[in-house]
């Protein structure tokens, strides 16, 4: 079970655009001129590719793995000490 959660929330490589890692140096200069046009412009809030919704959705699972392993250890306790209660 371990290794199940540890594979879907391990990060995974993504490859790279072989016209993005030109070797020029002009060319990453333009790049990154581009790059940061895109972040001002807003271009990944309206539209999410493939990999960002894939690191919301692990991210949203671990939360919600956290908060259910929260849950069940909460109710542990209480149902413990309403056990102690009682004896």
């Amino acid at each position: 079970m371990f290794n199940f959660l540890s594979y879907l929330l391990r990060k995974r490589r993504i490859k790279s655009d072989a016209l993005l890692d030109s070797s020029s140096d002009d060319s990453r200069m333009q790049n990154a001129q581009f790059v940061s046009f895109l972040q001002k412009s807003g271009f990944r809030k309206r539209r999410l590719d493939r990999h960002e919704r894939a690191k919301r959705f692990k991210k949203f699972v671990a939360v919600a793995f956290c908060w259910i392993i929260f849950g069940g250890v909460l109710w542990v306790v209480v149902e413990s000490a309403q056990a102690l209660e009682r004896f």
